[in-house]
């Protein structure tokens, strides 16, 4: 078994100056570390730093990556372009799918391999899970991460404070209609700091802190190494990090520790080193398919978590946007150059026949063309305004999403690395209502009826803004116009090495999963997972926070 760079469509292998100029790689000639993490993404770089501020002084830590050295930064911080414009221009082919957009098994776009992973390329957003869907996370996971590690995490990403008076005057006057007895409403969190705020946003006194911008972990793992070269040799203690290394094999070795079998993709020769502790935060299809690839460590797993390796691929269903123009929400003006991005969370209220009223968060834009206005041209104007003088107002609904057994990361061929796919496409709605809504909220609600709650919580909330003094009106509506559901994507999918789930809101948790409460692999003593696929539930919320959580969690499980 020999990977080569070619195996993976546009996965880049090279290396450039930068990364070995501005910060070390380890080049020591011990092979043996305390702790290994295999990827440096959102999971794996956070936990690396943290274990580097804790026990860096103690324990030797590596950091292996597969990708190379691509930006130092996420994209936002370097220029005004789309973050999933530029994430597409690096996105790898590390798997296949029989299906396309139009049937009835697909999943969208491809992720990247790279320093810092997706954490270079995210939206950013960080809202937070709710209590209702915590009842989906086993208790000990689920009462750390309500006790005040969700909060740390917040802060630890640079959590956002405010995007100005108008975007909180906005969500001041939604908080006062009638919307507020089932939805908390908030500012969008944004992993964007703003040291220029106080945490009640007002405006500090002492400007000598700079922004770092939105968070990502390649930034992190630069500035926890320091500048190169390093004076250190390598042997001692301390974080480590080899980029251009690709974990081909995980093998059991004596005294309950691993040896772990690498391809340096630059040179394309094996190396081998030995870690007491192995952490997987490769993501969920990279982690899967390298312990799959474990052969002899995975065959010595159970039956019953063999079976779960890889399965359970899950993505949370979100709707297409619907828009319409507004001049002020009550009577708070809304300016045609002001931006807010507005989280209505739902509060899990019950119906009377006990389901969940609203199983799903709406996300608000106001005048999205401003959502990441950073400008290094002085010269260069903010986006004129194109809507006669109003505001563009648009929303989206976001559901959570129970583990979906049907979706897999298959087994590839023997000494294959590309494995197919199969993955229920989430714009297929009858499916959504017939398999998805009732496991997660007891919905038991045909497509009409779907669409027909979708859209009178649209026109409730269109109907707290107007126009020039009249009515807004709403630009479609779901279930016609083409407005429906998209298809899911990779990008935050999870579930492939589930921590203990359920499959239904009312049921128990399953006795079998791929982790443990601690993010163990059962069967195993030392071997552990961080990252998407340990969740078990796609949350209505983006899930990053809850990862960044999880992190810090397993980080002081360490010691």
């Amino acid at each position: 078994m020999t990977f080569r760079p070619s195996a993976f469509e546009n996965f880049i292998a090279g290396a450039v100056p930068a990364q070995s100029r501005l910060f070390p790689q380890y080049r020591g000639s011990r092979t043996d570390f305390d702790i290994v993490i295999v990827g440096s993404g959102m999971g794996g770089g956070l936990l690396a730093d943290d274990l580097a501020d804790r026990l860096g002084s103690r324990k030797r830590i590596l950091v292996l990556e597969a990708g190379t050295y691509l930006f130092p930064t996420h994209v936002y911080n370097l220029c005004r372009f789309s973050n999933a414009d530029v994430a597409s221009r690096f996105g790898c082919q590390t798997f296949w799918q029989m299906g396309h957009g139009g049937s009835e098994y697909y999943i969208h776009e491809q992720p990247q391999l790279n320093f810092g992973g997706r954490s270079i390329f995210w939206s950013g957003l960080i809202p937070t899970i709710q209590p209702w869907e915590l009842e989906f996370f086993p208790p000990r996971v689920r009462a750390d991460l309500a006790g005040g590690l969700l909060r740390d995490a917040a802060d630890l990403m640079n959590a956002s404070v405010t995007m100005g008076n108008v975007a909180g005057a906005i969500v001041a006057k939604l908080r006062q209609s009638p919307l507020s007895d089932h939805f908390d409403i908030a500012e969008t969190p944004r992993a964007l700091h703003q040291p220029y705020l106080t945490r009640e946003g007002a405006p500090r006194t002492s400007f000598s802190i700079e922004p770092t911008g939105v968070f990502n972990t390649a930034e992190l793992l630069i500035n926890q190494l320091g500048l190169a070269p390093s004076p250190a040799d390598g042997n001692g203690s301390g974080l480590y990090l080899l980029l251009n290394h690709y974990v081909e094999d995980i093998r059991n070795a004596a005294g309950d520790s691993f040896q772990l079998v690498v391809r340096d993709t630059l040179s394309g020769d094996a190396r081998y080193f030995e870690a007491g502790t192995v952490v997987l935060a490769g993501g969920s299809i990279e982690s899967p398919k390298l312990l799959r690839r474990s052969s002899s460590l995975f065959d010595s797993l159970p039956g019953e978590v063999q079976a779960l390796v890889g399965r359970g691929l899950t993505d949370h269903p979100t709707t297409d946007w619907l828009g319409t123009l507004a001049t002020a929400v009550g009577d708070v003006p809304i300016p045609p150059d002001s931006h807010a991005k507005v989280i209505f969370y739902s509060r899990g209220l019950n119906a009377p026949d006990g389901s969940i009223r609203y199983p799903f968060n709406v996300e608000m834009n106001v005048n999205h063309e401003y959502w990441h206005l950073r400008e290094n041209d002085p010269s260069a104007g903010p986006p004129p305004p194109s809507t006669g003088g109003a505001s563009r107002v648009e929303i989206k609904f976001s559901f959570g999403n129970c583990l979906d057994d049907n979706n897999a990361v298959r087994s590839p061929p023997p000494y294959g690395y590309v494995p197919e796919i199969a993955f229920r496409n989430l714009n297929w709605v009858d499916y959504l209502a017939r398999a998805r809504f009732p496991a997660l909220a007891g919905w038991n609600n045909d497509p009409a009826q779907i669409f027909g709650v979708l859209n009178a919580v649209a026109r409730d909330i269109f109907d707290q803004f107007s126009h020039n003094g009249s009515p807004c009106q709403v630009e479609g509506a779901f279930g016609q116009d083409f407005k429906d559901f998209g298809f899911g994507t990779v990008h935050h999918a999870v579930g492939t090495l589930r921590m203990p789930s359920k499959s239904r809101r009312d049921g128990p948790f399953a006795p079998a999963s791929v982790v443990d409460e601690d993010l163990r692999v059962m069967g195993t003593r030392n071997l552990y997972a961080c990252d998407m696929s340990v969740m078990p539930f796609s949350s209505a919320a983006n899930p990053v926070r809850t990862l960044a959580a999880l992190a810090l969690r397993l980080s002081h499980h360490f010691g």
